[in-house]
């Protein structure tokens, strides 16, 4: 009798963890490489749900950093499938509460906009156009290539004090999985 009510609260705890955990993560809805002029790009569309831990500190001026990583391969038979591309773009969503703007920074890619409200400012961080990976020589036409994106949650670049507390709360724990596909010609 003594053990059950632990355990009753153990799952419970988890139970309702798990059911919040489907309000937060991060999407890839489409990703591709493409051919243009000499060069190949990154086009991808991302949905960002943050969860309510992570949108309090956007909302009291802590700026949140996505990082997207694009890997490109080579297939092969029977070795290890060797790594063309490995690419970081980082986002850094801030909120400045003076103005009421959003802003989107890429370092990256150069680039910086404001919005007023956040959801115009996660649709324009989610629409990733034309962003140069590779050159088209280095692509060969007798050769299998395939691409690989994952979108996460930067936790090592929010501020040290929130940074020892994002760890051990899994609302801060935000990622898309592994979106693959083949890179056509």
């Amino acid at each position: 009798m003594n053990l059950i009510r632990p355990l009753l609260f153990l799952c419970a705890l988890f139970c309702s963890g798990a059911s919040s955990a489907a309000d937060y993560g991060i999407e890839v809805e489409r990703a591709e490489v493409v051919k243009r002029q000499q060069n190949y790009v990154l086009n991808a569309d991302i949905n960002y749900r943050f969860s309510p831990k992570a949108l309090d500190a956007l909302q009291n001026g802590v700026p949140l950093t996505v990082t997207v990583r694009v890997k490109l391969y080579r297939y092969r038979k029977y070795v290890w499938n060797k790594t063309i591309v490995s690419r970081r773009i980082r986002f850094r969503l801030s909120y400045h509460a003076l103005p009421r703007r959003f802003r989107v920074v890429s370092e990256s890619l150069g680039q910086q906009q404001n919005f007023a409200e956040l959801g115009n400012a996660l649709v324009a961080m989610g629409q990733i156009r034309d962003v140069p990976l590779l050159s088209a020589a280095e692509i060969s036409a007798e050769d299998s290539y395939i691409a690989q994106m994952k979108v996460s949650l930067d936790i090592e670049a929010l501020p040290l004090p929130l940074r020892s507390v994002a760890y051990v709360i899994p609302q801060w724990y935000i990622s898309s999985g592994w979106y693959k596909w083949r890179l056509e010609e």
